[in-house]
């Protein structure tokens, strides 16, 4: 595998560990922009869902691509319902009770491993795909970073705590890329179609079931100007 993917996580610890700065220093500031950035990244999730990732999925076997999509989508919610991290509590919305911590780091680590999982299996298929997903998964990881020290302080953790977890959740990304790389198919084959559509699957859930539907609530109208930013810089990333 060539040394973009890794570049690529380099940038994704940096992103991680910026967005965790900006709520550790300035965290009235975060909690007014937190939402425009995550609509951001969903629009460009959403791009590169269906203009890069399921269309070379469907072009290497479009059943086992299929199964993938239902695969990822199913067993996101699943992960969600035992971690309960975005049940509540996050740091631009309001809550009752805060059922958040470490199941919070726990799912996001997870979900940050598959990031860097989907960034390898990217790069295997092709460069410019490789680089239009991990374009879109250095976006979100700035807001991951973000969301986790919220979670953590508005749970009563202290700041250096919080810090040293969002550390942690910061290396899942380049574990994922690893792993990805060393372990991954080199061939277009059934298991390629899957694994991209793993990764398809997994970017249609986390904007659409989790991100888009908070913005309805949030009634916040440079959110939809963000997301529309997103999906617009989107089209221009190159297509495989």
């Amino acid at each position: 595998m060539t040394p973009a993917p890794h570049l690529f996580s380099v940038l994704s610890v940096g992103a991680t560990l910026a967005g965790a700065q900006l709520v550790l220093r300035r965290k009235p500031w975060s909690e007014l922009h937190l939402w425009r950035f995550l609509a951001f990244g969903s629009g460009l999730l959403l791009v590169i869902t269906f203009l890069h990732l399921l269309p070379e999925a469907w072009a290497v076997n479009p059943r086992w691509a299929g199964a993938a999509v239902l695969a990822a989508l199913v067993a996101l919610f699943v992960l969600e319902e035992f971690t309960v991290v975005h049940a509540c509590g996050e740091v631009a919305e309001r809550c009752v009770r805060h059922r958040v911590g470490y199941g919070a780091l726990t799912a996001l680590f997870l979900h940050s491993l598959a990031d860097g999982l989907a960034i390898a299996f990217a790069f295997l298929s092709s460069a410019p795909l490789g680089t239009a997903v991990a374009s879109a998964v250095v976006v979100h990881k700035f807001a991951d970073g973000m969301t986790l020290v919220a979670l953590f302080l508005g749970s009563g953790h202290s700041r250096t705590r919080s810090g040293k977890m969002a550390g942690l959740l910061s290396l899942a990304t380049p574990l994922g890329v690893f792993i990805g790389g060393t372990f991954g198919p080199r061939t277009e084959s059934p298991a390629m179609a899957a694994l991209l559509g793993l990764a398809g699957g997994g970017f249609l859930y986390l904007s659409m079931a989790d991100v888009l539907p908070r913005i309805h609530r949030n009634r916040d109208a440079l959110c939809w100007v963000f997301l529309l930013l997103g999906v617009g810089l989107g089209a221009f990333l190159p297509h495989p």
